[in-house]
């Protein structure tokens, strides 16, 4: 492991923010391009990438705070400490998606079409901080024996199930399959519901592997929510998908 990643003279540089500071610029550089695909003003883009990176890490510290409450109380100054990791994603997602809809009605965007832009590029950032994860020791895995094990918590020599790598190579499968159907004929927004939906299966499996409390018998709370949003997200997908078949039939459009 190793969470310093280098130093600027007496300043740390630590892997996790580095992570998240190379994803953030990969991930706005690839949707201004694709923005000035679409006639997007990228500007625009930037403008939503900054304000989607703040509400993300404030809703993904907020859940994690909120998910270990009591901790939090005896220590409160611990709230604002993030060297360790501490960020909760579905908190972030909630947070960001809500900022999102309020940017774009408020810059006139069709929220739906930029939600296809991004949802792709929150699947490879995804991959990128995971990569963070591993270096800094966080999100590790239950104890294993298999060939590919790893000392991958910090402080901790046991051999682990790498989850973090596990995490960040299903996000990039997913970054592929959205990217190849960027332009896809479906309705807009599909790209977003379908992100939900195959972020929250590979969110299940990789709970699997990843030592956390489990809430009822072998599930965690994370992988019981990752259910919900399986079929939350392909049964909108279903629906949505129907409505804009009627739609497009000549029946519709006499």
């Amino acid at each position: 492991m190793r969470p310093i990643l280098f130093q600027l003279g007496r300043v740390p540089i630590l892997s996790y923010g580095f992570s998240l500071a190379i994803a953030f610029m990969a991930c706005t550089l690839l949707g201004m391009r694709e923005a000035r695909r679409r006639d997007i003003d990228p500007d625009k883009v930037l403008d939503l990438a900054l304000y989607l990176c703040i509400s993300g890490i404030i809703g993904a510290r907020l859940l994690f705070v909120l998910l270990d409450i009591p901790t939090y109380f005896k220590n409160p100054i611990q709230i604002i400490n993030l060297r360790d990791g501490g960020l909760a994603y579905h908190g972030g997602f909630i947070a960001a998606l809500l900022v999102g809809i309020a940017f774009s009605r408020r810059s006139k965007l069709n929220g739906w079409i930029m939600a296809d832009i991004i949802a792709p590029l929150i699947a490879l950032g995804y991959a990128i901080v995971r990569i963070g994860c591993l270096m800094n020791g966080c999100c590790s895995g239950l104890p294993a024996d298999v060939p590919w094990a790893l000392a991958c918590r910090a402080g901790d020599a046991t051999l682990r199930h790498p989850t973090q790598i596990y995490a960040a190579l299903l996000s990039l499968l997913i970054f592929i399959i959205l990217y190849a159907k960027k332009d896809h004929k479906k309705f807009p927004g599909y790209l977003m519901f379908l992100y939900v939906g195959l972020y929250s299966i590979s969110r299940f499996i990789v709970e699997i592997f990843r030592d956390v409390p489990r809430l009822i018998g072998p599930f965690s709370i994370t992988q019981l929510a990752s259910l919900l949003l399986v079929f939350g997200a392909f049964a909108c997908i279903r629906i949505l998908s129907s409505e804009a078949v009627e739609e497009q039939s000549p029946a519709s459009q006499r």
